[in-house]
């Protein structure tokens, strides 16, 4: 199997088959699954109820030993509360034997012979601390021979038991259990024989009020085999350890002889509750529950593994049928997969191996195959997108070369089919072409650059497209930068009205182009045509139109049929050239001007001169002027200024009206330059200029735009009067009156250069210190250190 994939070439492939085998894994691990969660809410509800009952035990156990040591209360309290106690409590024991009836007497009272006795208690005595006498029932003697011949617990001396038991101050106390020595007389004639008890000991002190008062104690013994008669069930059926623990953690009593551990009483904090512990190795099961008396905890000790027996034989037998499932599954899973798999297998077998996957991360079949089809698509879509990038291209291609004529239409219906690719449907054989001449897009955005051009004829494309109505319709093609040609294309149907669209829609277009997006345009309209043959006649018709504007002048609408009737001369005879010069030369300004406007009105308002026999007067006129120059001898770069070619800048305007702006002005500056040379007037004028200069050379403003503006000449003939005139520039003499300036403030004033260049007309030090250096050969610097080293020499 991955045999067959790498030899496909798909070295890398990970097979699906395993991905099958997981995935029934998975599914069979579901029910699994469930089986685990349930099992596991099982063994916490058998752990639930486990602890219910060992914590109803506990809590059976609790009650039956309060009501008994209630009993152990009651009768402390019939005792202490006595009214003849407190007489006896005073007797010292040398009293007479009237005051030891008295003892008598009150040990068979009905207080002292309570039938409130319980089954747990095994006897109890009264102390007189004053008298030193002990009396129980039956018996009163003093307490040393009370010790010794009755009740005295193992391990203790007499000393220790009275100062703890009899001495001591205690309210209500029970004692640890302890182990407690009777002696019983069996025969008068025999020796007293010791039987050994487990007790617990409570004791009250007398009277109780005064902790410093002590003058008697109450002692109960309990016989401590009866209480554990009471846990016996419980540990019986749950093996388990029994404690009763005080408030400061003494053991009162336990089945165990061994106490608890502190770490174990210190979790101990609630009225009852449940956790696991360990002990001595094992894990036990605390339960614990509080009793009526004030701090004493009931404590039972459960070993867990007696707790969860049952529920570890239910583990045991899950685990081997959850193995079970698990192999029997796997089998399963491995043929189910196998047998699914094959048909997957024949499909990405038959999937050529192309380079096109070389270098691709690891898949697996299923990837391989969506891959697959996914790159069939997307190459599928790649040529779709690349033949829709280049259907515009396609088009505007196709339209140029059959506007321009270079292409053959054919309308029949397989050629009509063949266009549509292209989205190019012609509704009949009636065409005319028009042309859109951008000659600004100023006052649409402020910005000449490419994107702006690119907007500009993108609105005249669409304007234009919607402009023609249906059932017309039309084609917009961007032949240059500033040029979009319209190809309308006519119904039938509307063949005799054509000539009043073609205005009515370039009247409007050019309307809605100027009006509502600011762009400049004129426009230039071919005849309509029959045939698509004759398109190319019809965009040579309106080129032909658009020569025109040169004559007509920018903004203007412009057909072909306006222009059929031109003549191809001029009117520039050689006698009007003669006077031309003559006036010129004679510097008579306003004969200069009369002729020109009488040469432009007879060639170019009459509307009959072609764009090309204009030209060719707006040369000549410019030949005249050279002529002039050159029999005069006057320097061209005096009158245009240098790098100036004159044809060129004659022709770098559009129309005929700014050409002839231009020669005009040509024509009075070098008409201006004879006048000036042939009167004193130039005298006055230098003297003027001189006079301007000296009261204005500190305006970092002043140039020749400046001084040109005060005497209106131009910069070009300002420049060369004045150098004429005083044998030097303009600018050298404003620097040499400005470094003349600065000098005399170096003398006198301590100044920065950046102070020195403001005050004298430059706005930069740099500037400054280069014009210094220009004129007196050092720098301001320089200049300073030599005229100090001057003055120093004369003075000493």
């Amino acid at each position: 199997m991955k045999w067959s994939l790498r030899w496909l070439g798909f070295r890398h492939l990970k097979s699906v088959w395993i991905t099958m085998v997981i995935s029934n894994l998975v599914m069979l691990l579901i029910p699994l699954s469930i089986g685990v969660f349930l099992y596991s809410k099982v063994e916490d509800s058998l752990e639930k109820g486990a602890n219910r009952s060992n914590q109803a035990m506990l809590e059976q156990l609790k009650l039956s030993l309060d009501t008994e040591l209630k009993e152990v209360d009651k009768l402390a309290q019939q005792i202490v509360f006595d009214p003849k106690l407190d007489y006896l409590l005073k007797l010292k024991e040398d009293q007479s034997g009237f005051d030891r009836y008295k003892f008598i007497e009150f040990m068979g009272g009905p207080a002292f012979r309570s039938n409130l006795r319980s089954n747990f208690i095994l006897d109890y005595y009264v102390y007189f601390r004053k008298s030193d006498l002990v009396l129980k029932s039956g018996l009163l003697t003093d307490s040393r021979k009370f010790y010794d011949m009755y009740y005295s617990y193992e391990g203790m001396t007499y000393e220790a038991w009275r100062d703890k038991v009899l001495h001591g101050f205690h309210t209500m106390e029970y004692l640890p259990s302890a182990t407690l020595l009777r002696r019983s007389e069996l025969d008068p004639m025999k020796s007293i024989e010791n039987t050994p008890l487990d007790v617990i000991t409570f004791t009250q002190s007398l009277p109780g009020r005064d902790r410093k008062d002590i003058t008697g104690s109450f002692v109960i013994l309990i016989d401590e085999s009866r209480v554990k008669e009471m846990f016996a069930q419980i540990e019986y059926a749950s093996d388990s350890s029994i404690y009763v623990v005080d408030g400061e953690g003494r053991s009162i009593m336990s089945t165990e002889r061994e106490p608890l551990p502190p770490s174990l009483l210190r979790q101990i904090h609630n009225d009852e509750g449940l956790f696991n512990e360990k002990l001595n190795g094992d894990s036990k099961v605390v339960s614990f529950t509080s009793s009526e008396k004030e701090g004493w905890k009931y404590i039972l000790v459960t070993p867990r593994s007696v707790y969860m027996q049952q529920l570890n034989l239910i583990q045991e037998w899950t685990l081997i049928l959850f193995l079970l499932c698990l192999a029997i599954g796997l089998i399963a899973a491995v043929i189910i997969a196998y047998r699914n798999y094959s048909p997957l297998r024949k499909a990405v077998d038959i999937i050529p191996r192309g380079a096109g996957w070389k270098g691709r991360h690891a898949v697996n079949e299923y990837e391989l195959i969506q891959r697959t089809i996914a790159d069939s698509l997307q190459e599928e879509q790649n040529l779709r997108n690349l033949l829709a990038r280049q259907t515009p291209v396609l088009r505007s291609n196709y339209l140029s070369r059959l506007i321009r004529g270079q292409m053959d239409v054919d309308t029949t219906e397989k050629g009509v089919q063949s266009l549509q690719f292209m989205d190019i449907t012609f509704i009949s054989e009636y065409f005319s072409v028009m042309i859109i001449q951008l000659d600004s897009i100023a006052r649409f955005h402020i910005e000449h650059d490419e994107q702006q051009w690119a907007l500009a004829r993108f609105i005249i494309s669409n304007v234009g497209t919607d402009m023609i109505q249906a059932p017309h319709q039309t084609f917009a093609v961007e032949l240059d930068r500033d040029r979009v040609v319209f190809l309308n294309n006519f119904a039938a149907e509307r063949a005799s009205e054509m000539d009043s669209d073609i205005q009515e829609m370039a009247e409007s277009l050019k309307h809605m182009i100027e009006d509502r997006f600011h762009i400049d345009i004129t426009v230039s309209v071919g005849l309509p045509h029959v045939g698509a043959k004759s398109i190319g006649e019809s965009y040579a018709e309106a080129v032909a139109a658009m020569e025109y504007r040169i004559i007509k002048g920018g903004g203007t609408i412009i057909y072909f049929r306006d222009i059929t009737n031109v003549h191809s001369h001029y009117y520039y005879p050689i006698d009007i050239e003669v006077q031309l010069i003559n006036f010129v030369r004679s510097g008579d300004m306003e004969n200069v001007l009369k002729l020109l406007d009488t040469i432009y009105a007879m060639n170019f308002e009459s509307g009959s001169i072609t764009p090309e026999v204009g030209r060719c007067l707006f040369f000549n006129m410019t030949s005249t002027f050279l002529k002039i120059m050159n029999t005069t001898g006057t320097d061209q770069r005096d009158i245009l200024g240098p790098d100036i070619d004159l044809i060129k800048d004659i022709f770098s305007y559009e129309t005929a009206e700014s050409m002839y702006r231009r020669i005009q002005q040509l024509y009075e500056m070098l008409t201006g330059s004879f006048v000036i040379e042939r009167t004193d007037h130039r005298v006055q004028l230098l003297q003027d200029m001189e006079q301007f200069l000296d009261e204005n050379f500190t305006d970092p403003n002043l140039g020749l735009v400046m001084i040109s503006d005060r005497f209106g000449m131009t910069p070009q003939y300002i420049s060369t009067f004045y150098k004429k005139c005083s044998g030097m520039n303009v600018i050298d003499s404003i620097t040499r009156r400005r470094i003349q300036q600065a000098k005399i403030h170096m003398r006198t004033k301590e100044m920065t250069n950046a102070q020195l260049a403001q005050l004298v007309g430059y706005t930069s030090d740099v500037v400054f210190i280069r014009a210094f250096k220009k004129i007196e050969g050092v720098t301001p610097g320089k200049y300073r250190e030599n005229f100090q080293t001057y003055t120093s020499d004369e003075v000493g």
